[in-house]
């Protein structure tokens, strides 16, 4: 790339993040690539965020805003791109923030790629957690061969549930042309996984994209905003539709919609549990039986709607949840122990609740090693998602 003809415009959705708001827009006006312009979104926030907007574009001529009475994400993301020019778009949100030498180091890879891919730090308040790494091999997919590849693993590798490329919006360069088309079909009622509805086809349209994984972006986790109310299943409609239409479009239909399948059932285990139809104690827990004791072992989204779950539960009690990263838990106020505390105590069975299956495996593995009776430990079964209905908005 010739960097004397990049523009890169930074689109920055903004509601109700007047504590971090600052923070980001540092990040962005600060990036030691200057060729940029920023256009802040104010998407109706009823706090201090349009005061801070307007300040920022009064002290920095690259700085654009809109006010906006609320209409959501995706609303504020389209008319964001209406003031943009810039060759490639990224999208930051109001609570992130950017390396300031991000865009720097992208433009230094010399790639002239539709999509550049690239990674992020997931940011507590009292740390890092660790880094979201794409699966898919780094490297340029500019061929129609590379780009099947990438395609049939984007959202899925192979492995339930790791994803081939990250589905989020923040974390890319993408040609703003590309973008906007991609943008317009997503539909202004989706709030959750928004992103993935619009980053997917993105990918199946781009004639060349490239995945790096530089951590360079700061994606924040907000204290206690783990576990969320469920989303309402036209959400989950809505975005199954969308991806469905881009998908059937493609000459790999079949491969994706088997992707989309298993995307669909990892979001009804995160966003909309109450919503599978089972008999079950605990789906998709085989070994689960009414009356147990359960040592959970993880405490991410996943670990957290489980534990709810059990904790609501009459039929199962809760003997302890538990992660190797508990600190990182404990800071957020949840009730999370070591994972060497699991070792002594009591319990009838022990659930992994981690969708990443080859995870699991590996955790199963180390504790079998550790002195756990092999059949008191459970794993998510892929079989019983494979065998079960999915609700009828699916």
């Amino acid at each position: 790339m010739n960097t004397s003809d990049i523009l890169i415009s930074f689109v920055v959705p903004i509601y109700k993040v007047e504590k971090y708001l600052r923070k980001c827009i540092d990040s962005i006006c600060n990036q030691t690539f200057k060729n940029i312009e920023i256009i802040l979104v104010d998407d109706g926030s009823p706090d201090s965020c349009p005061k801070i907007c307007d300040e920022y574009s009064l002290k920095d001529d690259r700085v654009k805003v809109i006010h906006k009475k609320n209409g959501g994400l995706v609303s504020a993301r389209k008319a964001g791109l209406t003031l943009a020019s810039g060759t490639y778009i990224a999208c930051v949100d109001g609570d992130d923030w950017l390396d300031t030498d991000a865009l720097q180091r992208l433009i230094n890879l010399g790639i002239n790629a539709d999509i550049i891919c690239f990674s992020a730090f997931e940011e507590y308040e009292n740390g890092c957690l660790g880094v979201k790494n794409h699966s898919v091999p780094e490297g340029l997919y500019d061929t129609q061969n590379d780009l099947n590849n990438l395609h049939t693993k984007m959202l899925m590798n192979g492995n339930f549930f790791e994803m081939g490329i990250l589905p989020y919006q923040w974390g890319k360069l993408i040609k703003r042309e590309l973008l906007i088309q991609c943008q317009k079909e997503v539909p202004d009622q989706i709030s959750y996984a928004e992103d993935a509805a619009c980053i997917y086809p993105c990918l199946l349209m781009a004639k060349s994209v490239y995945v790096t994984n530089l951590p360079l972006y700061h994606y924040r986790i907000i204290p206690n905003s783990m576990v969320k109310k469920e989303v309402e299943p036209e959400n989950l409609h809505l975005l199954f539709t969308t991806l469905n239409k881009a998908f059937c479009k493609h000459n790999l239909s079949t491969a994706l919609n088997t992707q989309l399948k298993y995307y669909m059932w990892q979001s009804l285990l995160l966003k909309g549990y109450s919503y599978i139809h089972s008999s079950m104690p605990l789906f998709p827990f085989e070994k689960v039986k009414t009356g147990m004791s359960v040592a959970i072992y993880g405490a991410g989204l996943f670990g957290a709607v489980i534990e709810k779950q059990c904790r609501a539960s009459a039929d199962l009690s809760v003997a302890g949840w538990f992660d190797k990263k508990y600190e990182v838990y404990t800071k957020q106020g949840m009730t999370v122990k070591s994972s060497d505390d699991i070792l002594n105590s009591d319990f009838d069975i022990m659930l992994i609740a981690i969708l990443n299956v080859n995870l699991s495996k590996q955790i199963k593995a180390d504790y079998v090693n550790w002195g756990i009776d092999e059949n008191k430990i459970d794993l998510i079964s892929i079989d019983l998602l494979e065998q079960s209905a999915f609700p009828d908005f699916c």
